[in-house]
């Protein structure tokens, strides 16, 4: 969910000498490689594990050093890659197992013994199901048109960059906004193991006269490999993966590039990265009919249904929060969002903490009840005047403004006449 991307500067080799194919010869330098990324990711740890919140922080670089050799490997075909019908089985199974999980967690007493049981074995369907996956999102970008060809080999069609994901617990990540405004104003990535004495501890760090904050769960990071949160269901993972590749994708294109730049930079890239995200999802859904057992898909067990509808109160509210801001009125407005949380807990909706920060992490995603950011409609109307992912995001690529994502709109519609 996070725009980070690794970048990659290609310089000037020598004469190129053609050798035959043998994977266990690269194997051995990346292994090597990857023993050196560890040395530096433990020799880094111990140089910048500084400030308010030493120990607590999650290096993303470590992350990708110490996956360096797994993704390799992966891209160059080393590993396993089952066929169809041994990879539904591996994610019905995968699945299967995810909401036992999730069911042995959701008691009073949990079983921590059980748990790490299912832990352990769900692990050995792991890398089956990420490669699964990585195919049936590849396969989906072909159908897209998302492939590029070759250079000098126009003929030869690719994915570029390679999907690659890894399922495991993404870092937690702390937010911070301004009381006056709702805008993001430096995000941290915390661990994922910090218990709700840790996070409030951080937040209480954060938060002063001006600022005030909240740790949010994510579901995936676009760092490379990507990380995707594996406690959900399979249509929740596959929009997952996929929405984190149209993150890796663009990052070579004008949008992806703006990341970071501020401004309406994170929510022009989420949004477009959500909506062509589930738009994959949805190819993947039609071409690959994966059945599992009743309540075997990875979800949690049931819960009693909300008694009210969350998208119209929390738009409701996030326009009754602009509003006393834009007045000034920061203690109602603090007021309001409290009185609003225990209403939602009141109707079976717990959220922890509702402040200006968690509408700034939410609302970076303009299609959301959170967000009161046009933007969300604009991107839509790209997505109804073309109607593929690939033409979507062909458009999308190019924005890197609010007067582009116009621009763009009003050449469609144009085109069209």
């Amino acid at each position: 969910m996070l725009g980070a991307m690794t970048r990659v500067r290609f310089v000037a080799a020598g004469p190129v000498e053609e050798m035959p194919y043998r994977p266990w010869t690269w194997a051995i330098l990346i292994s090597t490689a990857a023993v050196l990324g560890l040395l530096l990711g433990a020799i880094g740890s111990l140089m910048f594990s500084r400030g308010p919140y030493a120990g607590q922080e999650y290096h993303l670089w470590r992350w990708q050093a110490d996956n360096f050799s797994g993704s390799l490997f992966s891209l160059i075909g080393i590993g396993p890659d089952p066929d169809d019908a041994a990879g539904q089985a591996d994610l019905q199974r995968y699945f299967g197992i995810t909401s036992q999980i999730r069911a042995a967690l959701n008691t009073d007493a949990p079983n921590e013994q059980f748990i790490d049981t299912l832990v352990s074995e769900r692990s050995a369907y792991e890398n089956d199901v990420e490669r699964v996956i990585e195919r049936y999102i590849d396969q989906a970008i072909g159908e897209a048109g998302l492939r590029e060809s070759l250079p000098l080999f126009s003929a030869i069609k690719m994915t570029w960059p390679p999907v690659d994901f890894e399922l495991t617990s993404p870092p937690q990540l702390l937010i911070r906004s301004p009381r006056r405004e709702i805008k993001r104003d430096g995000d941290t990535l915390l661990k994922n193991d910090l218990s709700l004495s840790d996070i409030e501890g951080i937040e209480a760090k954060a938060d002063d006269d001006d600022t005030v904050s909240v740790v949010v769960a994510i579901g995936g990071i676009a760092a490379y490999p990507a990380i995707v949160r594996d406690d959900r269901t399979y249509d929740s993972l596959i929009q997952t993966a996929s929405h984190e590749w149209v993150h890796h994708y663009l990052a070579f294109y004008p949008l992806g590039k703006t990341w970071g730049s501020g401004g309406n930079s994170e929510p022009l890239n989420e949004t477009t990265a959500d909506l062509a995200g589930r738009e994959l999802a949805n190819l993947i859904r039609k071409d690959h009919k994966v059945t599992f057992p009743p309540n075997e898909d990875g979800r949690a067990p049931a819960t009693a249904a909300p008694t009210i509808d969350f998208n119209v109160e929390m738009r409701n509210l996030r326009l009754q929060v602009d509003a006393l801001l834009a007045d000034g009125k920061v203690d109602e407005a603090e007021q309001a969002m409290e009185e609003r949380r225990l209403y939602f807990e009141q109707n079976g909706i717990y959220i922890r903490k509702l402040n200006q920060a968690y509408f700034a992490f939410y609302g970076t995603y303009a299609a959301s009840p959170e967000s009161s950011n046009p933007i969300g409609a604009k991107i839509d109307q790209v997505w109804q005047l073309t109607q593929n992912v690939g033409a979507f995001l062909r458009v999308m690529r190019e924005v890197e403004s609010v007067p582009d994502l116009d621009a763009a709109i009003a050449r469609l519609q144009a085109s069209q006449k």
